[in-house]
């Protein structure tokens, strides 16, 4: 299944489902499949997954790698820090603000710059 269009819900109709606190932060990533590379900027980044926001499409159930440069003062440190994830796309979606693609991080290694 690739993107498919989903509505965006109402607030008040739906509570917050996220499990965890989001970053918004919009860094460039390339996000590899087995196939094919996509360049994607974050949209929002969190202990489980990362909102990306991408110009094309990536099918649902798809595995992906990408590394991701955490600035050093987002997470505290004198130096970025490396963030190499594997993960699965959960959802891609067409929304107001573009095409965005939902990962749920599988695994993850931090390495310093």
């Amino acid at each position: 299944m690739y993107c498919e269009f989903t509505n965006v819900m109402n607030p008040e109709t739906y509570p917050d489902l996220r499990n965890a606190v989001r970053f918004p932060l919009h860094l460039p990533v390339t996000l590899k499949t087995s196939t094919d590379e996509h360049r994607v900027e974050t949209i929002d980044i969190s202990a489980g997954g990362i909102l990306f926001r991408s110009e094309t499409e990536v099918q649902v159930g798809s595995a992906v790698e990408f590394t991701v440069a955490m600035p050093g003062d987002v997470l505290g440190s004198d130096r970025d820090i490396l963030v190499k994830c594997n993960g699965r796309v959960v959802r891609c979606s067409h929304e107001r603000s573009g095409l965005s693609i939902a990962v749920i991080i599988d695994e993850y290694k931090f390495e310093r710059l």
